[in-house]
């Protein structure tokens, strides 16, 4: 199985893919697409789309996980991160993807053992679980959290042949 964890955001969404096989799961595929704030947000829009989409073509997922919303006090930025989701989802359902959603808290807890952990620490336990050791990017290790969060509590452990 092929998951896609995808973390969105305006200026920078982060994606990661994984393959679980049994109780193995493997990182094929991650970085973070980057949108300047200087362009108008149908633009940053249709960029995230057809990175993002170059990716799933690329890499054919079965599975899309993303982030569910969470409380926003800023109207604005929760608009914004609306709009981006929206293009995900599309771009999941366009690609017959699977396509789950979890509240931060929920991956965080499920990834570290604390629902309120830092980014340093998603970042530590998805490098230690996938042996990547060049995870600077919050938002790569947010989406490979994601992906590794879903292949733990959706994928059942498989006995005998």
């Amino acid at each position: 199985m092929i998951i896609l964890g995808v973390d969105p955001g305006t200026t920078a969404t982060g994606y990661g893919i994984i393959t679980k096989n049994r109780v193995h799961s493997t990182h094929l595929a991650s970085g973070v697409i980057k949108t300047s704030p200087q362009l108008s947000m149908s633009r940053r829009l249709w960029e995230i789309h057809q990175r993002l989409e170059t990716v799933i073509v690329e890499h054919a997922p079965q599975v899309m996980v993303v982030e569910s919303l969470f409380h926003f006090k800023n109207t604005q930025s929760l608009m914004k991160l609306c709009q981006v989701r929206g293009v995900i989802l599309l771009l999941g359902e366009r690609h017959s993807m699977e396509i789950h959603e979890y509240a931060p808290m929920e991956i965080k807890k499920g990834i570290t053992g604390y629902g309120a952990a830092d980014k340093a620490q998603v970042m530590f336990m998805v490098g230690k679980v996938l042996g990547l050791t060049d995870l600077k990017s919050p938002d790569r290790a947010d989406a490979l959290a994601m992906a590794l969060y879903h292949s733990h509590v959706s994928i059942p452990e498989r006995v005998g042949p």
